[in-house]
């Protein structure tokens, strides 16, 4: 744009220039945020507990609390907050853990002027006609924008008609999928992937539950040392990822890499991370056992700078992995936290 004869009384200069300020204001209202890492705690009653997600800056400096209590409502009480992922309508929902709420609670994926996200309403929470969700662990969206909730009490994997769900109402419990049609148990609504309580190949204490790209759910199945993969769509039981030798050793956190190619499955019982190439159908251990003073290996995610984040629940630390060779990168990226990590994720504001 030019001022070339445009008197600079006139009021075409004055609103070409009042039309540049306008410009610049705009391209500061879109500038880039930088990200940053959320952190969920065991929790409890004990002074030391952490009940709220925990924002810390991708140098690992500690910011704020994610998720704003002064917004709850009277009778909601944050107490050990497990996975929390944001939606297909970007709010964040988060797991309320402890068995007496077993909720899914439901926030502002927008931030508030303080940077924390207003509470929304209690999504899924156990009741009568809802007793599949007992201390839940982990929560997933599908492709179809519905969701799903392992629960460590029932150990069974409970679905819910999403936020945007055309065919119930959000938030309540879907019908049985094909797979259990057949079954003659008496199943609790919304059951998705039963416990072995209720058929013989069930689940035995289910903890993460996350979906491929390729249509497969993958379930971490602590108790019987590995992970089990469904057809996503049905729930029908494909297959057991458990590796011949003793690697896999009470599985309890999955991550997928990037590029979708690898499964990574934290190791609870030996303390390390193995890697499954979806490719090849290959495991091999990547992250060795204790590496770097790992200590119950929880949340993972992979940092925009490439890196692994492992969350090592025992010793109280966020430690950092090579994202190709699993090998540690100097000191933790975070130490001395006060109450033990449970899951984390890299979050653009």
């Amino acid at each position: 744009m030019s001022y070339k004869n445009v008197s600079t009384t006139s009021q075409k200069y004055q609103n070409l220039k009042a039309g540049l300020r306008n410009s610049r204001f705009r391209r500061t209202d879109y500038q880039v945020m930088p990200k940053e890492w959320y952190v969920s705690f065991h929790g409890g009653e004990e002074e030391s507990s952490l009940n709220n997600i925990h924002v810390y800056s991708i140098d690992g400096k500690r910011l704020r609390k994610a998720l704003n209590k002064k917004s709850l409502p009277a009778g909601i009480k944050l107490r050990e907050l497990r996975g929390f992922v944001f939606g297909p309508d970007r709010d964040l929902y988060v797991v309320n853990a402890y068995f007496e709420y077993s909720q899914i609670l439901k926030f502002n994926g927008k931030l508030n002027e303080n940077g924390q996200h207003d509470f929304c309403e209690v999504f899924v929470k156990r009741h009568a006609g809802n007793l599949g969700i007992d201390h839940p662990f982990n929560l997933a969206f599908d492709s179809e924008g519905d969701l799903y909730v392992s629960s460590q009490n029932t150990s069974l994997i409970a679905r819910y008609h999403g936020p945007r769900s055309k065919t119930g109402k959000p938030g309540t419990p879907m019908p049985l999928p094909e797979s259990l049609h057949l079954e003659k148990a008496d199943f609790p609504p919304g059951t998705f992937v039963p416990s072995a309580k209720l058929v013989s190949n069930g689940l035995l204490e289910v903890r993460a539950v996350i979906f491929a790209p390729n249509n497969e759910m993958f379930v971490a199945d602590r108790a019987a040392d590995c992970v089990r993969i469904y057809e996503a769509c049905t729930g029908r039981h494909l297959r057991n990822l458990s590796p011949q030798s003793d690697q896999m050793d009470r599985p309890i956190h999955l991550l997928l890499s990037p590029d979708s190619r690898y499964l990574l499955i934290g190791s609870g019982g030996k303390d390390s991370i193995l890697r499954h190439d979806l490719r090849q159908g290959s495991t091999s251990v990547f992250v060795e056992p204790k590496s770097a003073g790992l200590n119950g290996p929880a949340g993972m995610a992979f940092g925009d700078d490439g890196f692994l984040y492992v969350a090592s629940r025992n010793s109280k630390e966020i430690l950092r992995y090579g994202g190709i060779d699993g090998r540690p990168h100097g000191k933790p990226f975070i130490n001395a936290l006060a109450d033990n990590p449970e899951f984390l994720m890299l979050v653009a504001r």
